[in-house]
């Protein structure tokens, strides 16, 4: 697997990846501006803004991963694209995040990319229960759960079973 890590331009993002893989919270959050804007690969309507938010995201999102590791790390000392994988359950997933870092040197915007479908709604049917659960909200959880899970179920389903009956041989 080729690296395209570029550490002498940009330190806040090999930070960054480092504090991802290996789960530590405080450490991921030491790289983000205090103002620090995410937009979430699952709802335009789901955005975090504020180390409060975006922590609460973080530690329920770390958790529910395994295996995070970043592969590719490119762009400037302003703008960068980083490139991981991880496991979620049974699912393999793919993720971008595009970063942009302020003047001050820390991460101040996040938009995140997750594929395929199947472990993005895996991903929708972890955090949305966890993201309530870590609000105080447990009868919230359970409803979100109990939303989600039908829509992860049907895209596994899908992608297990109907996508290999139209994909070409």
């Amino acid at each position: 697997m080729t690296v395209h890590f570029q550490d002498s331009l940009n330190e806040v993002s090999r930070r960054y990846r480092e504090a991802g893989e290996a789960k530590d919270v405080d450490a991921l959050m030491a790289t983000l501006s205090p103002t620090v804007a995410f937009h979430s690969p699952l709802s335009a309507r789901a955005g975090f803004s504020g180390h409060a938010q975006v922590r609460q995201l973080f530690t329920v999102a770390l958790g529910a991963l395994r295996e995070l590791r970043y592969h590719t790390d490119v762009g400037d000392e302003r703008t960068r694209m980083l490139a991981a994988t991880a496991r979620l359950g049974k699912h393999e997933l793919e993720e971008a995040a595009l970063v942009r870092i302020g003047e001050d040197g820390l991460i101040e915007d996040v938009t995140m990319w997750i594929r395929p479908l199947p472990a993005l709604t895996a991903m929708m049917a972890a955090l949305g229960p966890g993201m309530a659960r870590a609000a105080g909200k447990p009868a919230l959880a359970a409803l979100v759960g109990a939303s989600v899970k039908p829509l992860a179920f049907m895209t596994d389903f899908g992608d297990r079973t109907l996508v290999p009956l139209v994909t070409p041989k």
